[in-house]
């Protein structure tokens, strides 16, 4: 049996090896097929082989296509399910292109103006430095009268919701047209804009605390308060002249940090400032003054009484010392007002930042004068690094105060010294500081100099 089929399996690859050379089967060969052929036809073995393949593989099939079938029935279920989901599919699209145009839009305006902003000399980036020069052109003249006494009372806030810096001072005892009290505010833009006047605050208007607030417009104003007439004053914005004016039982003043409005207690009544008038609520009473805090409390309002200063009026501060000629090259101090507050708003939250307190410069440039024989010393300019007021922690800077006295061989103790300066008040989002300093010195020969500015310094 084997060598028969041994013998078929040859002829058939005889037959193979012809067919794919495309060499014609010989007459022999060619019968030898078609009788094979009908043979295997007429075979019911063969055709029963057949049909079971055919079978087994039709099962096979039929198994792979009902599992496709639950599949499908499956999801159509589920789609069923979620049908109503899928409802909502146009307007979630809707709303998604809403958000991200407002988003692009927003984004585009928060960049709009940060490469010009970034290039302004008082919003450059990198630690500040501040030079206190009488020559420069780019301060901010607040002052310039020749007089001795700097700031004594001062308050500022910082406010950070509108990009502004808001700043009061006067002289105490020593408040009078060349040493004005002030109110300023420095814009978004760095622009100063103040209103001056020859009296202060505590002595023209009695006031025993002043202080400031961000009113429901968003917009910062002074308030004072008089111990004697228990009246409290609400300032014009940037200015000196009162907006509205209320008696109140007790100094207990409070804000709302989400609306502003202010909150007060006047014949045991509670009045709301809603940012234009007083208004009375004659359902909430208070019998005390512990009474009304406790409830301000619970309502987690803001103690606008409790960041206040108290300014004297008694007293003044003389700047007119001062060093840097001959053998007195010791430090130039940098002083603050006596009388001091810094604040900061952000958020909708005021914060009393940490006192900065006077602080010493050294030395740092040394000339001696021309044509002199012995060597006489003054010193140009000093130079160090300071703190300045922070929200989070103090702002480290380098402060330089520069002499325009020249080496003209006029050595003499007044006119080649630098007199100590006093910092009033600091605004990091405008990196400025508004200084109070003397100048007297020789420009020409023996022509003088002699004034004190108020100005303000940008970084």
């Amino acid at each position: 049996m084997a060598t028969i089929n041994n013998a078929i399996q040859e002829m058939v690859d005889h037959l193979v090896d012809k067919m794919r050379s495309n060499e014609k089967l010989s007459a022999e060969e060619q019968t030898l097929v078609s009788n094979a052929i009908q043979k295997l036809s007429s075979s019911a073995n063969l055709e029963a082989a057949i049909v079971a393949v055919a079978q087994e593989h039709l099962g096979e099939a039929t198994e792979h296509l009902t599992s496709a079938s639950d599949v499908v029935k499956e999801l159509q279920a589920k789609l069923l399910e979620q049908s109503d989901n899928l409802g909502l599919l146009p307007e979630l699209e809707t709303k998604f292109n809403e958000i991200t145009s407002s988003l692009v839009t927003n984004v585009e305006g928060k960049l709009e103006g940060l490469p010009k902003k970034l290039s302004e000399p008082e919003r450059k980036l990198g630690e500040m430095h501040f030079v206190f020069d009488y020559y420069d052109n780019t301060a901010a003249l607040i002052k310039d009268v020749n007089q001795n006494y700097g700031a004594y009372n001062a308050i500022s806030l910082v406010n950070y919701d509108t990009d502004t810096f808001h700043l009061y001072y006067d002289g105490g005892a020593q408040t009078n047209s060349n040493n004005p009290a002030v109110i300023l505010e420095i814009d978004p833009q760095g622009v100063v804009k103040q209103s001056q006047r020859a009296t202060s605050l505590s002595s023209s208007n009695n006031a025993n605390y002043i202080g400031f607030f961000v009113n429901t417009d968003k917009l910062t104003h002074l308030f004072t308060y008089q111990n004697d007439t228990k009246l409290l004053s609400l300032y014009k914005k940037n200015e000196l002249n009162v907006l509205s004016s209320h008696n109140v039982d007790y100094f207990k003043v409070y804000q709302s940090p989400q609306t502003r409005e202010l909150y007060v207690v006047d014949s045991e009544l509670l009045h709301v400032f809603d940012g234009m008038a007083w208004q009375k609520k004659l359902d909430q009473t208070f019998a005390s003054e512990s009474e009304f805090s406790q409830w301000a409390a619970q309502n987690n309002l803001v103690a606008l009484h409790d960041l206040v200063i108290q300014p004297n009026s008694a007293n003044s501060v003389n700047l007119s010392s001062s060093t840097g000629y001959g053998a007195s090259l010791a430090y130039l101090q940098v002083y603050r007002p006596a009388v001091l507050r810094d604040l900061s708003y952000r958020n909708n939250t005021y914060k009393v930042l940490d006192p900065v307190p006077t602080q010493k410069l050294a030395r740092n440039r040394i000339s001696s004068y021309a044509g002199r024989t012995d060597n006489l010393l003054f010193t140009r300019s000093f130079k160090s690094r300071v703190h300045l007021p922070g929200t989070d922690l103090p702002i480290k800077a380098t402060i330089e105060s520069v002499t325009p006295a020249n080496n003209n061989n006029q050595g003499h103790s007044t006119y080649d010294t630098q007199f100590h300066p006093q910092m009033v008040g600091f605004s990091p989002i405008h990196r400025a500081i508004l200084v109070f300093q003397k100048v007297k010195f020789y420009y020409s020969g023996s022509s003088p100099v002699e004034t004190a500015l108020y100005r303000v310094y940008y970084a």
